[in-house]
């Protein structure tokens, strides 16, 4: 019993840490609209401050970026095979404007958890449609071998972003060992500046800890793990209620987003691929308003009396 009582000490220690595990294709098909899935739910869980927000906003920037690359990579293909890659090459088109708007967006907004999802929302929109030409293009057998000319492809960029990444979770997560230390009244600087400047791992941080946690009664013990379960609940709880009101007036802040999206393409974009993104941005946002038309029909259509006096309970009679 001891024993597991320290196992469940550290492992909620350690859940305070930062998750580094983060999906590098934003290709999830769940529509935000209706349901956010649980990736999301966890990943706005860091979001309480603006280096947790910082370390979402990058790790979508990369995702959106590899994307970018191999997806050129793709369109310079089917070149080769003299398909019309016009449509596609306006997706890559927007993926780029999108990458601006995800380095423009302030981790320091109180709307930082919105910010992130609305993004992240587009980018998967835009993956996904891009994905699917593709399979609509070309057979599996020639899909799969373009799977593996990009698998291993390499950009500087990419690197450069992965560093910073690292260097914000470390960040996060010495902010983290303090609360941590706090707790286990061990308050180890030299160990933390260690782990912050890439000296000590993550998981020799661990070590050191379990060491002072197995020199705690039981009674310590206890204490340490409730007070850092009811965190992680609060946490949990914290980040559902953002999620839930990401959901209030999405499609009127994606709306607003297309409007500006065309603007920068007609500054940014030429030729034939601005047309089409033009085209594309425009299908979309009349999508949207017909989405509104028809959800403010169906609330109508569904109120007391709106059966023109055929409901029994509607009139004075």
């Amino acid at each position: 019993m001891k024993k597991m009582m320290k196992i469940a000490v550290v492992l909620a220690v350690f859940a305070l840490l930062t998750p580094v595990v983060y999906a590098d294709e934003v290709d999830n098909t769940q529509n935000v609209i209706v349901d956010i899935d649980t990736e999301t739910q966890e990943e706005v869980e860091i979001i309480k401050d603006g280096i947790g927000a910082s370390i979402r906003l990058l790790q979508l920037e990369k995702s959106i970026l590899k994307n970018i690359i191999k997806g050129e990579e793709v369109v310079s293909f089917l070149k080769e095979l003299e398909y019309n890659t016009t449509d596609l090459e306006a997706i890559l088109a927007e993926l780029e404007l999108l990458i601006q708007e995800v380095q423009s967006a302030d981790p320091n907004s109180t709307d930082s958890v919105q910010i992130f999802v609305d993004l992240k929302s587009d980018a998967i929109e835009l993956t996904k449609e891009f994905r699917e030409k593709i399979e609509e293009l070309l057979d599996e057998a020639t899909i799969e071998q373009l799977r593996l000319r990009i698998r291993e492809m390499v950009s500087d960029q990419v690197q450069n972003l992965t560093k910073r990444i690292q260097n914000h979770i470390r960040t996060f997560n010495r902010n983290q060992l303090h609360r941590i230390y706090g707790l286990v009244g061990e308050f180890d600087n030299s160990t933390i500046n260690q782990y912050q400047n890439g000296s000590l791992t993550k998981e020799q941080v661990k070590n050191q800890i379990s060491k002072f946690i197995n020199n705690m009664t039981k009674a310590k013990k206890y204490q340490i793990f409730s007070e850092l379960k009811e965190e992680k609940i609060r946490l949990r709880v914290q980040a559902r209620a953002h999620v839930d009101n990401v959901t209030v007036n999405f499609q009127e802040r994606k709306e607003m987003r297309l409007r500006n999206r065309i603007q920068n393409a007609l500054k940014m974009v030429e030729g034939p691929v601005r047309a089409e993104i033009q085209n594309r941005i425009t299908v979309r946002m009349n999508n949207l308003k017909t989405d509104n038309s028809k959800k403010l029909s169906d609330i109508a259509s569904s109120a007391p009396g709106a059966n023109g006096g055929n409901n029994k309970n509607a009139g004075g009679s």
